[in-house]
């Protein structure tokens, strides 16, 4: 937990855990954090299409910096679809494309098409997708009606299970790597059974070590805005990125050395065969869990070794 940090709102470091509501784009929420608590840096780690809800992970002040080493994480998601109706988007935003009128799929077959879809895939990017094709966003070309050829991503769905079933609506729960595209998945799981789908409802429960069931929705971060109560919620930088090996700094010397990026070469290789096989980062601590620097070491010549985090981490 981390008590206010002062009056000055550019001292808030560190990760904030939203739960996104339906119907706001992932950037209005970075916007409504900005404006509403005063924060003047912030962007997040994984966007959330405007129709899903849950975890949006929130990188504030100096803590952007490190937004790159948690937008890889991998995803957890439960998900309705909706089977024998397709959409041009995948998803309830879109036009219905296709109403299939045949019998409800049998559910042991459901069940071992999804099974069928666990492992590492290719998986084609949808068509109304922000990603960028020849300069453009996917989406400008299909609204456009230029037909360009979508990518393929390679993917992995590490766990894919049925939770409810009731013709045509199929609640499921999907373990998934970056990159995944839920209602592609769901699209592809009602190509296999020929009876079409999309997905009606996405909430997003993980992002790597985040948990939605640690993260504050809107109306309760404005509750806390006044006596600045959410700055509590916020999770330091060297807590953020617990799952990475730390070294502790501490002769005042070198600690002094690390935030001006001049660390000697002879006190980095004294621990080398500590952090042996890891190519890096490695979080340089000081007292008090305070995140100083992040450490590659088997950065090439020439390559980025050192990341220093100029501003402190206020734990008092």
């Amino acid at each position: 937990m981390i008590p206010s940090s002062g009056k000055q709102p550019e001292a808030t470091t560190g990760v904030l855990l939203v739960d996104k509501p339906e119907g706001w784009t992932s950037h209005q929420v970075v916007d409504w954090v900005r404006r509403r608590l005063g924060v003047p840096k912030a962007g997040h780690t994984g966007t959330l299409d405007p129709f899903a809800t849950g975890l949006l992970v929130l990188c504030l002040g100096e803590a952007t910096r490190i937004a790159e080493l948690l937008t890889h994480a991998d995803k957890r998601y439960v998900f309705r679809m909706r089977l024998g109706v397709e959409t041009d988007t995948l998803d309830p935003t879109g036009r219905v494309t296709r109403i299939y009128d045949g019998p409800p799929v049998d559910e042991a077959r459901l069940r071992q098409v999804i099974a069928d879809m666990v492992g590492a895939q290719h998986q084609e990017v949808p068509r109304y997708a922000a990603v960028k094709v020849q300069g453009r966003r996917l989406y400008e070309w299909t609204r456009s009606g230029r037909d360009v050829e979508a990518p393929a991503r390679l993917v992995d769905i590490y766990a894919f299970d049925v939770l409810d079933h009731t013709w045509p609506d199929v609640t499921c729960r999907v373990h998934c790597s970056k990159g995944t595209y839920v209602r592609q998945l769901a699209a592809d799981v009602g190509r296999r059974l020929g009876c079409g789908a999309h997905v009606s409802a996405l909430r997003r429960t993980d992002s790597g070590p985040f948990s939605v069931l640690h993260a504050l929705p809107l109306d309760t971060l404005e509750g806390m805005r006044r006596d600045g109560e959410w700055k509590r919620h916020v999770i330091p930088l060297h807590a953020a990125l617990s799952h990475l090996p730390a070294l502790v700094v501490d002769d005042p010397s070198i600690r002094n050395r690390v935030r001006h990026g001049q660390v000697p070469d002879s006190w980095l290789d004294r621990y080398a065969a500590v952090v042996e096989g890891h190519p890096g980062p490695v979080r340089l601590m000081g007292p008090d869990n305070v995140l100083l620097a992040l450490w590659w070491p088997a950065a090439p010549p020439g390559g980025r070794r050192l990341k220093v985090f100029q501003s402190p981490e206020h734990l008092t």
